[in-house]
């Protein structure tokens, strides 16, 4: 937690004893002044009242402290927990590498990573701040009043522990499991209907082209439906324990005066007593009850904690497996070992004997994509990944960009920081077009011409007509696809260290000149590049083919193919050679 957390902690133990100090001494004040009333001892009632006051000016600043610096300690509690999940969540420098929160999204297996990172943490610091003061005022008021309690009443202090305990028994056993169940399912449920509506958000272009609203309503309609039946079914749990609880607590009034009320009747007690009495007889019973009263919150911050160690578990997971996938080159561990070829090689990109599977995920089979595939890209030498939709080409791709891992063999590419990756969808960062143009190196300082020059050379001067570069909007919704994947480009450009760049479909929304004009850019800008793509005139701009397709009788058997699960045959050839293979099939593609 750091010294400071420490020291607001100590601070807050402290004051939590000035507190139980001045309460404890107000106990014999109010015995002192009800005595004089009784006594109708004029002097000795007032000088009772003014010594209240005193007390309340007393403890009124430390009241005060104790709140601030509690605060405070939450404050900073959540700030070191947030940026600790978030840096493993966004593999922060010092944190993590790789991609955690794509494998997350990638595998399914923790639900709203987003909401675990702000809203549960938030809420389990502050429960368990709360809590572990409560904990400790306990400790402390039973520590005090239960000496005074006794002194005035053995049987009185017999008696509220045996009650205490009783009750905080039926209430753990009797209603703590129900809360924590259906408090774990409305927490579930509820950010499940939040991402759905978010979804809606998010695409609200493709559901108003659809009509899609009435579906949505009626999605949204049946989860919240679900929803309310959880929290019918905990509003049914709550209601009988706070039944329980208030019961309980009101049993309690007459209890304490008939334990002491015969003593002062005897005329063995002041009447002050009974009224110190009472009052020490309700401090030790709610100390006694901390669990019983608390219940409620035990069982939220016991779903927070869960929800928070499942995702650690997954971000460390992810983290390991991210270092068993580096070193299984030498350990001979089933991931795909990753490297960088060697300073004097000029190779790009090698595929070693990759076996590449899709990655794990929770109901659904993996699947071979490719077996001991081999091939090698060098230096200025272009490579285009051709074959039917859904055969596995970006597959390929995430594989080459590190992202799937699953599967044996080595690839090697050049330095990670020398790599450039478009997908289809270009993911237009929340910030300024200056900062759209340096994604993901938006502290990098760049002129405002080489800005400017960027994006002229892709054919996006326009923008500089009606927005400022340092203006933020909402690019993802401003600008087309086409422009957003033009935006890519101009990143790469921007991008002196580039050397090699994987593309994605990254030209699919922009028309064949604008593609041209990009195509030619890359060729004068880099070493390398890879690209996915289903037009014909992309074949000019690439000098090797990777084809991906269906293999034939004859071919079944090919060592990229060696059984029927795995049904894709891959060829790596030059151009020309692809081009020679397949004039039907290029020649109706461009037709169409």
């Amino acid at each position: 937690m750091g010294r400071r957390a420490i020291s607001l902690s100590v601070a807050v133990f402290v004051l939590l004893l000035l507190e139980i100090g001045a309460i404890v001494y107000y106990s014999s004040v109010q015995k002192e002044y009800m005595t004089a009333l009784q006594e109708k001892n004029i002097d000795a009632f007032y000088h009772g009242l003014w010594m209240v006051g005193a007390v309340i000016i007393f403890i009124s600043p430390i009241i005060a402290l104790h709140e601030y610096t509690s605060g405070m300690l939450k404050m900073t509690w959540r700030a070191s927990l947030t940026r600790r999940f978030a840096g493993l969540y966004l593999a922060a420098p010092g944190y993590c590498e790789g991609n955690p929160f794509y494998r997350l999204t990638l595998t399914g297996e923790i639900d709203n990573p987003d909401q675990r990172i702000c809203q549960d943490v938030h809420e389990f610091v502050g429960i368990a701040v709360h809590l572990v003061q409560d904990v400790v005022r306990t400790v402390l008021n039973i520590t005090s009043f239960a000496a005074i309690l006794y002194s005035i009443s053995p049987a009185a202090c017999y008696g509220v522990l045996v009650y205490s305990i009783v009750g905080t028994i039926v209430a753990t056993k009797g209603f703590g499991p129900w809360l924590g169940f259906y408090q774990l399912q409305r927490v579930k449920q509820e950010a499940g209907l939040r991402y759905d509506l978010i979804r809606v958000r998010e695409n609200a272009e493709s559901v108003a082209f659809f009509e899609g609203g009435e579906a949505e309503w009626s999605k949204f309609n049946t989860l919240f439906s679900g929803l309310l039946q959880t929290v019918y079914k905990s509003v049914l749990v709550t209601s009988g324990f706070g039944m329980f609880n208030r019961s309980f607590h009101w049993a309690t009034f007459a209890v304490a005066p008939l334990l002491v009320g015969p003593a002062y009747l005897r005329g063995e007690v002041q009447f002050g007593v009974i009224s110190q009495a009472s009052m020490a007889f309700n401090i030790i019973l709610g100390a006694m009850t901390l669990i019983m009263d608390k219940l409620e919150s035990l069982t939220d911050v016991g779903v927070r904690v869960r929800r928070l160690e499942d995702l650690e578990l997954s971000l460390r997971k992810c983290r390991n497996e991210m270092q068993m996938s580096r070193a299984a080159g030498l350990a001979g561990v089933q991931c795909i070992a990753s490297a960088e070829p060697g300073p004097s090689d000029t190779a790009m990109l090698r595929f070693c004997k990759v076996t590449l599977r899709t990655p794990p995920r929770a109901g659904i089979l993996q699947q071979t994509l490719c077996h001991d595939l081999s091939f090698e890209l060098v230096s200025n030498q272009s490579l285009l990944i051709v074959g039917e939709s859904g055969i596995g080409k970006s597959s390929l791709l995430r594989a080459a960009a590190g992202l799937w891992t699953d599967g044996r063999g080595t690839l090697q590419l050049c330095k990670r920081q020398h790599v450039f990756f478009m997908p289809q969808k270009p993911y237009m960062f929340l910030g300024s077009l200056r900062d759209q143009l340096l994604y993901p190196h938006v502290e990098s300082f760049i002129s405002n011409s080489d800005l400017e020059k960027a994006l002229r050379q892709v054919n996006l001067g326009h923008l500089l007509e009606q927005h400022s570069l340092s203006e933020s909007k909402e690019w993802a919704s401003l600008l087309s696809l086409g422009q957003q994947q033009r935006i890519n480009f101009a990143r790469v450009l921007l991008r002196p260290d580039v050397r090699m760049a994987l593309i994605d479909e990254g030209t699919s929304a922009c028309d064949p000149a604008n593609e041209a004009v990009l195509y030619e850019l890359l060729q004068q800008r880099l070493c390398s590049y890879v690209s996915i793509g289903h037009r014909p005139a992309l074949q000019r701009f690439h000098s090797h083919a990777l084809w991906l397709h269906k293999p034939s009788l004859e071919s079944a058997a090919s060592a990229c193919s060696p059984s029927a699960s795995d049904p894709t045959e891959i060829e790596f050839m030059p151009m020309a050679e692809f081009q020679a293979k397949n004039p039907a099939l290029a020649y109706r593609e461009y037709r169409e």
